[in-house]
């Protein structure tokens, strides 16, 4: 999953100001990947605004990761009713929703399917038998977690699967981290983690933020060709994409973006998918089913979703066509070399 972090640059609509703005960047590591921080407009003091990040980054980590055993939802995964934060609980919620309302393209439980076919943890060489899939597909769904509140607490039951809620907790931490700048005072800001981005109002210079999406294409040389640039002030942008995660067993290549609904990987000529929301964790949940559904079927649920605009870029047999919303349609700009 990826959205390429393009220049912050002046929209030609407006003329540059005399002299630039200082812009503020932080950088860091979190969730196994890296994070980016830039601020403009307020002279914020770069120590507390780390620090006010790192605070963030860690309550989060702390509570959604699946890979510290003094999580939240590592106590989740190990079985009953669980009292956790309310944060965790309405991301959980989140989730769900999103789940109920693709039919399940969307599945917070799909771990056991991702390690089945090799895509965490470790497989051999050979693709997964029925006996390993029905064992897998028997531990996940998502109509199995339920989430309840009581006298001001938050619980969550897992009902035996494996909750999992890293197709959509980068993007709630994108927001959560904006949100921390924004309370210290910063008017104009980009947030980056992994790849998914939250802005706020403008760019350096002035205009819309400036992000760039990757050609679905895995390259071999330095440097990733863009397919466009997505122009945004206050949104959010988060893609996935069925390209670079891949696996082959006799001959077939099966990419990571898991089908729950099927127990395999989701076959599409869709490249990779790219979704504007208000905020960033309806983004990256929305960019991850989307890959599911494909084109037609995506289109259709998007378009009755308010506020969410997608971009699709398919594979042809020498380039890549987009396919995008009537919204999308203002905020891009192909800038594909003929030939990716």
């Amino acid at each position: 999953m990826l959205a390429l972090l393009f220049l912050a640059a002046c929209s030609p609509e407006r003329a540059a100001p005399a002299v630039e703005p200082l812009v503020a960047s932080l950088s860091g590591e979190a969730f196994g990947t890296t994070w980016t921080a830039k601020w403009h407009g307020v002279p914020l003091e770069e120590a507390v605004a780390h620090a006010a990040i790192e605070r963030t980054l860690e309550r989060i980590d702390q509570r959604m990761s699946t890979w510290r055993e003094d999580s939240e939802l590592s106590r989740v995964r190990e079985g009953g009713r669980v009292h956790v934060s309310g944060e965790t609980a309405h991301v959980v919620e989140a989730a769900l929703a999103l789940s109920t309302v693709t039919g399940g393209a969307f599945d917070p439980t799909v771990q056991p399917l991702m390690e089945a076919w090799g895509f965490q943890g470790s497989r051999g060489p050979e693709a997964p038998s029925m006996d390993i899939l029905e064992r897998a597909r028997a531990q996940v769904g998502w109509q199995r977690v339920s989430v309840t509140h009581a006298d001001g607490e938050s619980f969550i039951d897992a009902g035996g699967a494996a909750l999992d809620l890293s197709a959509i907790a980068k993007g709630h931490a994108v927001d959560e981290v904006a949100r921390a700048l924004m309370d210290l005072g910063a008017p104009h800001l980009m947030v980056e983690i992994g790849g998914e981005v939250r802005t706020h109002g403008v760019a350096p210079g002035g205009g819309a933020w400036r992000l760039g999406i990757d050609l679905p294409k895995v390259t071999s040389h330095e440097g990733r060709p863009l397919a466009g640039v997505i122009s945004m002030e206050n949104g959010a942008l988060a893609t996935s994409g069925n390209y670079r995660n891949k696996r082959e067993y006799s001959g077939q290549v099966v990419f990571h973006i898991m089908d729950p609904r099927i127990g395999k990987p989701a076959s599409s000529p869709v490249g990779s998918v790219s979704v504007v929301a208000p905020d960033c964790r309806t983004a990256d949940g929305w960019a991850t089913a989307l890959m599911v559904l494909g084109l037609e079927e995506g289109r259709a649920l998007v378009e009755r979703e308010p506020g969410l605009e997608a971009l699709w870029l398919l594979a042809e047999p020498e380039s890549f066509r987009a396919e995008m919303t009537e919204g999308m349609k203002g905020l891009w700009a192909d800038v594909s070399p003929k030939t990716p």
